[in-house]
């Protein structure tokens, strides 16, 4: 699962060109808050950071965000 998960995060940077962790949490931002607006009505700021796991060295990503109306999901299949 964890090279499944790195290999397509690796695509998705290669793909869009993404040359630092700025730009990528820009889009990756862009790309969720369009994902989520599908799902429901988003209010204020969507919040992403990225820290490093010194344990691990994984990369951790924390998002943030609010929600005013979550749809229904007979709104999403019309």
């Amino acid at each position: 699962m964890r090279s499944t998960v790195s290999e397509n995060l690796k695509k998705y940077l290669l793909g869009a060109k993404v040359r630092s962790l700025s730009s990528l949490l820009l889009l990756l931002k862009s790309d969720l808050r369009a994902l989520l607006g599908e799902y429901m009505k988003l209010s204020g700021e969507l919040k992403m950071l990225a820290d490093i796991d010194e344990s691990g060295g994984d990369v951790m990503f924390t998002l943030s965000f609010s929600a005013s109306e979550i749809y229904e999901t007979g709104q999403l299949l019309q």
